[in-house]
């Protein structure tokens, strides 16, 4: 009876106890919690912090480089001569024009809902192997692997675009604002390739384009008088040489050019006439080979007249291909690219195609073509390099 009544009675202390035991670890429980909550709170507030206030830092920023590549890549457009950019021209870059065309067109860009006002730019020559590595600034005399650029910085910063973006919860972190910059470059390359449809078949010797392209410059050679010794065609003062360009078989000069069936292995009339229309069937890159073919073709000078200057202006402005040797019946390899003008042409007792040389950036633009060629007046039109 004595141990029965014992356990009895401490099943009954244990029971009465318990409830009081449990209340107790509860609010230790909740005095742990709010501690931790406590010491938590700005961790948390942090993350939310930069969660928000990075995304839409990240929103801005995207904003600002979208309208650093526009901008760039306006502005490079309009270092060569373009109409449209009023300096038609213009023999080399033109950094002047092109910055100024960079300071307006930063207008038509907006951030924050802000039109955009603010713009950093620089101008030089960047290398496209990255030796050296940035910008180079002026003067400088560029090197096979050095192309005219432009270097666009858009920022968010104090008087600048609306000034630094307000951050919303970094605040509390004592962050009131973030200055956010972006920058672009972009370059105007010279073809190393030729894309679908953009060649014209003639090719031109080397030996010719050394005679009328000033390499120093990166322009035409210039004709100073009407009448010049050696040339039986009246030249335009101050205008770019103009000249016969005819077969090997015609000429005992290295001043001649010849009909190509460009990537095929032809000698058929109605190929040539086909490729004056269409151009090329295939991209041909300089290394690639073309097929030279000597003779004289005469019905062909007729199709080329009706689409010269003289005629409906449809192959007025044309990109040749150069090679060194014409004189074979076989593939010759392409050296480089040319942007030739037209003026007319004619299958009488001469049959030749009178011909300038050009840099008219509004015309001479290689379609689908690679950049980092030799220039000889044939641009690609200008693309990011950062």
């Amino acid at each position: 009876m004595k141990n029965t009544t014992r356990v009895s009675n401490l099943t009954k202390i244990s029971f009465h106890r318990h409830p009081r035991w449990k209340l107790k670890s509860a609010q230790r429980e909740k005095g742990v919690i709010a501690i931790l909550i406590a010491l938590l709170l700005p961790i948390m507030i942090g993350f939310g912090a930069f969660a928000v206030d990075f995304s839409y830092r990240f929103l801005v920023r995207s904003e600002l480089q979208n309208a650093a590549d526009a901008t760039a890549l306006a502005a490079a457009a309009c270092l060569f001569g373009r109409a449209n950019c009023g300096n038609l021209n213009a023999s080399k870059p033109d950094w002047n024009t092109a910055r100024q065309s960079a300071i307006d067109y930063v207008s038509k860009n907006s951030s924050e809902n802000t039109q955009l006002a603010n713009v950093t730019v620089d101008y030089g020559y960047w290398n496209i192997t990255g030796t050296p590595a940035g910008l180079q600034s002026l003067p400088k005399t560029p090197g096979t692997n050095d192309l005219a650029a432009i270097k666009v910085t858009i920022s968010k910063d104090n008087g600048a675009n609306g000034g630094p973006v307000k951050t919303f919860l970094a605040p509390i972190l004592g962050i009131y604002s973030k200055s956010l910059s972006a920058t672009a470059v972009a370059v105007v390359p010279y073809p190393t390739s030729s894309g679908t449809g953009a060649l014209f078949p003639v090719a031109i010797t080397k030996c010719l384009y050394d005679d009328y392209w000033d390499s120093a410059n990166k322009k035409p050679k210039i004709a100073n008088a009407k009448n010049i010794e050696g040339f039986d065609l009246p030249q335009t003062v101050g205008e770019p040489y103009i000249f016969k360009v005819t077969s090997s078989l015609h000429t005992c000069g290295c001043e001649s050019g010849q009909w190509s069936s460009l990537d095929t292995d032809s000698n058929s009339t109605s190929t040539i006439r086909d490729l004056i229309i269409n151009g090329n069937n295939t991209d041909i890159a300089v290394g690639g080979k073309i097929w030279i073919q000597p003779g004289t073709k005469t019905t062909l000078y007729s199709d080329v007249n009706n689409c010269s200057a003289a005629g409906n202006k449809s192959c007025e402005y044309v990109t040749v291909p150069i090679v060194q040797d014409i004189s074979t019946h076989s593939y010759n390899s392409v050296v480089a690219y040319a942007c030739m003008r037209i003026l007319s042409a004619t299958g009488g007792s001469e049959k030749y195609i009178t011909m300038q040389m050009s840099n008219n950036a509004d015309k001479c633009q290689a379609k689908g073509s690679g950049g980092g060629g030799t220039y000889y007046g044939e641009l690609v039109p200008p693309r990011l390099a950062l």
